[in-house]
C-alpha cells in the first residue's frame, strides 16, 4: 500500500529496463525497479517494462500485472551502432499506448536500441528522459572508458582513440556511430545521473547540461545500520568483504596479486580474513585456473560464491570493510550504497565516480588504481580501531526507493515544464501556420462559390 499518495504530474509512467532484475542482477536494473517500486509506494500511477531474451523468459519473475517484457532475439541486435529490431519498438509501442503512459524513463538502451528511442520520438507524442548509468554511449568498450587491449583509463573518447582500440572499426564509423547515438538522445526531456561525473562526461560528449539532473540512486528496504564493536571481539583478524562480479573490470586481477602480496607477510591469516561474495561468468579458463588456486592455497580468504541481493547487508555487516577495487570509472555503484547501509566504510579505487561517493579518509578509504601494492598498503592501515571507528562515524545516510522517486517525481514535472517552454515558439509558429492555412481554404471556397 502507498505510505503518501501523490499525485503524478504527468499521469501513467513507464520506467524501462535493459532487463528485468530477476533474470540479471546488475546496478542499472536494480536501480530502475527500486524506482519503479518507489514510485508504487508513493501512489504515483507507474508500470514497468523491461527486455528479456526468448532464452530466458523461464527466469523471468514478474511483481504483478503492472510489469511487462519485450522479448528480445539477441542475434537480431547490432551492439556497435546500439540498434534493435524494429519489433522490439512495435512491442513497447503497443505497451505505452495500450496504458495510456504519458512519460516514458529509459534507464538504459541497451537490448532496446537507439532506434527506438528515435521512433517514440517520431511516432508518438510521448516526451522521455533517460537515466544514464555508464558510458556506453561514449565509449564501445563496454562503456567502460578503458582502453583495449591494454585497459588503461581513457579521459576523452574520440573516432580516432576508438578506431585505434577498435581496428575493424573505421574512424568514419566511430563518427557515425556518435552522430546515430546523440541524434537518438537528444530529443530526450531530460537526462538523470546518480553521479556528476557521468554527468560532465556526457555534457562534455555533447548533450546539454541544462537538461541534466543528478539524483541518487535509492536502496529499497533501507533499515537501522548494525554497529560493529571489534572491542568485543579483540585479536580476532580484520575482516574485508567482496561484493559482486568476479571480472576484470572490477578489480578481480588486482584482488588476486593483492591477495599474493599478503600472502608473503608472516602470520597474515592471523590479520585479516578476505570474504570473496561473487561469481564469475565469462572469464578465460586461465583467469578462473589462476582464482581456484589462490583460493585453494592461501587460508585467509574464503570464497562465499553468489549471494541473493536481498542477503547483501547481512553478509557485509559480518565485514569490517567493504572492497571497491574497480578499474574503471564507475559511475554510482550501487555496492556503495548497499555498504553504507551495512555500516560499513569502503576501500576503493580513488577515481570517477567512486571517488566522488566515497570521499577518502570520511567514509571510506583510497587507493591507486591497478596497484596492488598500494591495495595491500592500504588494508594495512585500515586496520586500525581509531581510524575505523572515525570512518564508521562519517558514513552518509542513505537513500530509500521512496525518497529517490519522489525526487524523480519532481523532476519529471521540472523537465517537461522545461520542455514545454522551450517548444512554446515552435508551437506558436506551428498554431499560426495552421490558422494561415484554414483560412486560405476558406477563402479559396469563398471564390469558388462566387462569393
Amino acid at each position: 500500500m502507498p505510505d503518501t499518495m501523490q499525485s503524478s504530474p504527468v499521469g501513467p509512467i513507464a520506467i524501462v529496463s535493459h532487463t528485468h532484475p530477476s533474470v540479471t542482477k546488475g546496478g542499472a536494473e536494480i536501480a530502475a525497479y527500486a524506482l519503479y517500486e518507489g514510485l508504487r509506494r508513493i501512489g504515483a500511477d507507474a508500470i514497468f517494462i523491461a527486455a528479456c531474451p526468448a532464452a530466458d523468459r523461464h527466469k523471468l519473475i514478474l511483481g504483478s500485472d503492472r510489469e511487462f517484457i519485450v522479448v528480445t532475439d539477441p542475434l537480431r541486435y547490432d551492439h556497435f551502432y546500439q540498434l534493435s529490431s524494429s519489433d522490439v519498438w512495435r512491442q513497447i509501442k503497443s505497451i505505452l499506448l495500450r496504458n495510456q503512459v504519458r512519460l516514458a524513463n529509459f534507464h538504459h538502451y541497451l537490448n532496446l536500441g537507439v532506434n527506438t528511442l528515435r521512433a517514440l520520438a517520431a511516432e508518438t507524442d510521448i516526451p522521455f528522459a533517460v537515466t544514464l548509468h555508464e558510458f556506453l554511449a561514449i565509449c564501445n568498450h563496454h562503456g567502460q572508458m578503458v582502453t583495449r587491449p591494454a585497459r588503461r583509463l581513457c579521459d576523452q573518447a574520440t573516432p580516432t582513440n576508438c578506431a585505434t582500440c577498435f581496428p575493424e572499426h573505421s574512424r568514419q564509423q566511430f563518427v557515425m556511430r556518435r552522430n546515430l547515438i546523440q541524434s537518438a538522445l537528444l530529443p530526450a526531456a531530460g537526462y538523470i545521473s546518480p553521479s556528476h561525473f557521468l554527468a560532465d562526461r556526457m555534457v562534455a560528449w555533447g548533450l546539454p547540461r541544462e537538461k541534466f539532473v543528478v539524483i541518487e540512486n535509492g536502496l529499497r528496504n533501507v533499515g537501522k545500520r548494525e554497529a560493529r564493536n571489534r572491542a568485543l571481539v579483540e585479536g580476532t583478524p580484520w575482516t574485508f568483504g567482496y561484493f559482486g562480479q568476479l571480472t576484470p573490470f572490477k578489480g578481480a586481477d588486482t584482488l588476486l596479486d593483492t591477495i599474493e602480496l599478503l600472502a608473503k607477510q608472516p602470520d597474515i591469516d592471523k590479520k585479516i580474513r578476505i570474504k570473496v561474495h561473487g561469481n564469475i561468468v565469462g572469464q578465460t579458463p586461465e583467469f578462473v585456473e589462476r582464482f581456484n588456486t589462490a583460493f585453494a592455497r592461501h587460508s585467509f580468504i574464503n570464497f562465499a560464491g553468489p549471494y541473493d541481493n536481498a542477503d547483501v547487508r547481512t553478509l557485509m555487516a559480518a565485514c569490517d570493510y567493504v572492497l571497491i577495487p574497480s578499474t574503471w570509472w564507475e559511475n554510482s555503484p550501487v555496492v556503495i550504497q548497499e555498504a553504507y547501509a551495512a555500516g560499513r566504510p569502503i576501500i576503493c579505487t580513488g577515481i570517477g565516480g567512486m571517488a566522488e561517493k566515497v570521499p577518502s579518509r570520511r567514509s571510506g578509504l583510497h587507493f591507486r588504481i591497478n596497484d596492488p601494492a598500494d591495495l595491500a598498503r592500504v588494508m594495512g592501515e585500515a586496520a586500525d580501531e581509531v581510524l575505523y571507528q572515525a570512518l564508521c562515524s562519517g558514513l552518509p545516510d542513505v537513500t530509500d526507493h521512496t525518497a529517490m522517486a519522489r525526487d524523480y517525481l519532481a523532476t519529471y514535472g521540472r523537465l517537461l515544464k522545461y520542455r514545454a517552454e522551450a517548444e512554446a515558439p515552435a508551437n506558436l509558429t506551428r498554431t499560426s501556420a495552421r490558422r494561415r492555412g484554414r483560412a486560405a481554404a476558406a477563402a479559396q471556397v469563398a471564390a469558388a462559390a462566387g462569393e
